[in-house]
């Protein structure tokens, strides 16, 4: 097979750094959901090619026909107007976190607006705080951003998966640090690919489903 042909049938995938999930460390790609897409793609014999950028970047990407799929989101309204999000692959542990004491800030409190909250800027959290109309100002790019704007209480909460907060705050060494965290639910994540993908493949989706499924490994950050 020539060249060309090679690079023409390469699925382009891309996706952001989440701890355990998908993320960098010293170098290499690492997580859990790096290992399934890894396995899933070694049984399919499809070659693929995954890069790491800004999460609003690859999302904009997908919609233009850039890319192939992105990894790992949620299933949305808006998102299946151009793609389709294959079986879950992870599922994100949600949890308001604060600096201080707990707040009520869901919507069943008729003042929740009047507190500034944060998630990452792009993300699944980002948008439907945004749809529920709460305070959101701050555009975080990563998990690092959006726990330092609940230090420095520019925020009062942040929107954030309970491994990546901890990843975070373990980094900083403020493991001692006390912070109050209240349960906000679990999102399904899987890979969503274009539906101009799908339809040049319409085979293809279940075939990776089927293939990833048999892929699960354990919810932890080692590779």
């Amino acid at each position: 097979m020539s060249e060309r042909a090679v690079a023409k049938d390469l699925l382009r995938l891309a996706t952001h750094d989440a701890y355990p999930y998908h993320y960098i460390e010293n170098g290499s790609v690492k997580g859990t959901v790096i290992r399934q897409i890894k396995c899933a793609f070694n049984r399919l014999e499809t070659p693929y090619r995954a890069e790491f950028s800004d999460w609003v970047d690859v999302e904009l990407r997908l919609r233009t026909g850039n890319l192939d799929g992105i990894f790992a989101v949620a299933q949305s309204e808006a998102r299946s107007e151009f793609g389709q999000v294959s079986v879950a692959v992870a599922a994100k542990h949600l949890y308001w976190y604060f600096a201080g004491n707990k707040i009520d800030i869901e919507t069943t409190n008729p003042l929740y607006q009047r507190y500034k909250v944060a998630a990452e800027f792009g993300s699944d959290e980002w948008l439907d705080l945004k749809r529920k109309s709460y305070n959101v100002r701050m555009k975080p790019r990563n998990a690092r951003a959006l726990v330092q704007l609940l230090l420095s209480h520019e925020v009062d909460a942040i929107l954030l998966d309970e491994h990546e907060f901890e990843h975070e705050i373990a980094k900083l060494r403020l493991q001692d640090t006390v912070f109050s965290r209240t349960e906000h639910g679990t999102i399904d994540l899987g890979v969503l690919f274009s539906k101009a993908f799908l339809n040049d493949r319409p085979t293809f989706l279940d075939a990776f489903n089927t293939a990833v499924s048999n892929c699960i490994v354990p919810n932890s950050g080692s590779q």
